[in-house]
C-alpha cells in the first residue's frame, strides 16, 4: 500500500468568514485533504438564509446539524432537520437551506468526493449582491460545482 498522510487541521489555522448572519469556518478545500472532501461548518442566525436552490455536478454534500435547526428544500420537498439530524445529497439533486425562524442553526457541511471551494465562499458577498455580470457567475458555477437553479 502507497503511504499517504493524514490531513490535520486545528481550530487557530481554520479561516473564517462573518457577516451579521453567519459565520463560516472554512476547514478543509479538496486541496488539502487529497481531492477526498471538502467540509466547512457554517452557523446561520435564527431565520438567516444559507444558500439559494443550487445542485452540484460532481459531489453529494452532507449536512449535519451540530445544533438548532436547517429548514430544507431537497428537491420538491421541505424537510426540517434539527440537532443531530444528518442529510446526504446526492450530485445533481437541487436543495437549499436556512435557518428556521425561531432558531439559530450549526451545520457541519461535508462534501465528497471533494472540490476545492474556498474561492467560491470567499466570493459570495460580491454573488449575493449582485456585483458580477453572467458569464463571470457562470465561470464561478463551473469552476465551484456551484449551480444556482433558475439562475
Amino acid at each position: 500500500m502507497p503511504e499517504s498522510s493524514a490531513f490535520v487541521v486545528r481550530e487557530q489555522d481554520v479561516e473564517t468568514l462573518e457577516s451579521p448572519t453567519r459565520k463560516l469556518w472554512l476547514i478543509a478545500d479538496a486541496s488539502d485533504c487529497c481531492g477526498a472532501l471538502g467540509a466547512n461548518r457554517l452557523r446561520l442566525e435564527t431565520g438567516a438564509a444559507g444558500a439559494k436552490l443550487h445542485y452540484h455536478e460532481k459531489s453529494s454534500e452532507a449536512f449535519y446539524v451540530l445544533d438548532g435547526r436547517l429548514d430544507m428544500v431537497i428537491g420538491n420537498e421541505k424537510q426540517v432537520v434539527e440537532k443531530g439530524g444528518f442529510v446526504v445529497i446526492p450530485p445533481r439533486m437541487p436543495h437549499a437551506f436556512s435557518a428556521a425562524p425561531e432558531s439559530i442553526a450549526d451545520v457541519l457541511v461535508i462534501l465528497v468526493p471533494g472540490v476545492d471551494r474556498f474561492g467560491y465562499f470567499r466570493s459570495l458577498p460580491r454573488l449575493l449582491r449582485g456585483d458580477m455580470d453572467p458569464a463571470e457567475r457562470e465561470q464561478i458555477a463551473a469552476r465551484y460545482d456551484v449551480h444556482v437553479v433558475g439562475d
